[in-house]
């Protein structure tokens, strides 16, 4: 399945725009994409745009996790942006809708 990632920046905030399918195939190519951009940032916050992503596995679930440490160590609110229901069932099943913020 076909994904992408956007990038928009703001003063002190980035958004990155997920699209498609974060499985095994995609989710390692994309989080070592999405942690090379964030490496050396100073924003406030970081927030996930969600409502084109159509699946995600335990890779995608990691890839946001560590999106969170990342985001947290330097500081930044981290916000998923209108997660589907799919998403939100995932994140509820593994425990993970406490971590985040939501928007």
């Amino acid at each position: 399945m076909e994904y992408s990632i956007q990038k928009q920046e703001e003063e002190k905030k980035i958004t990155l725009v997920l699209k498609g399918s974060l499985d095994s195939l995609s989710a390692p190519e994309i989080e070592d994409e999405v942690l090379a951009q964030l490496e050396d940032f100073e924003f406030n916050a970081i927030f996930l745009d969600c409502k084109e992503l159509d699946y995600i596995a335990s890779s995608g679930l990691r890839l946001f996790f560590n999106v969170l440490k990342s985001g947290k160590a330097h500081g930044s609110r981290v916000v998923l942006k209108e997660p589907n229901d799919f998403l939100r069932k995932v994140l509820d099943a593994t425990g993970l809708t406490a971590m985040f913020e939501f928007e």
